[in-house]
């Protein structure tokens, strides 16, 4: 069988979504299971395995569609695709601390860092390395 075809922008913003995602999924475990362990923070379970293995290959992949739509639509697409996920990494740093507060009064500082600490690592690898993957396919293909 011959696998030699050229992949589309879309393919290849979508792989680069998966594979950020992957490479964000080892990340916020580590960070997670790392932080929680030094802080013996074992409180909430709103961070665990499944949520982070989940949202963050899903948050990645949407990254990567909408990297697509940003640099095949837009003149200096990438410019604002990186402004648009620091955007969305500040809304999603806010709005994760700020739901916590419609469940409890006090939000502990360790929870904060854990939020903060996941979306950035989302946030950093979706604006630098879904980028440098979709020009760099090789790692992809």
């Amino acid at each position: 069988m011959n696998y030699d075809y050229t992949q589309s922008d879309l393919s290849r913003s979508i792989l680069a979504g998966l594979f950020s995602g992957l490479v964000a999924t080892v990340s916020n475990l580590a960070f997670t299971i790392i932080y929680r362990t030094a802080t013996r923070f074992y409180e909430f379970n709103a961070i665990d395995i499944t949520t982070i293995v989940f949202g963050t290959i899903l948050l990645s992949l949407a990254c990567g569609v909408m990297f697509y739509f940003f640099v095949h639509y837009l003149n200096k697409g990438i410019l604002f695709y990186r402004i648009m996920v620091l955007l969305v990494t500040v809304l999603m740093v806010y709005v994760g601390i700020n739901l916590r507060y419609l469940v409890q009064d006090v939000v502990p500082d360790e929870f904060r860092v854990l939020v903060v600490g996941t979306q950035v690592i989302i946030g950093g690898l979706a604006a630098f390395l879904i980028p440098y993957l979709f020009r760099h396919d090789k790692f992809i293909s």
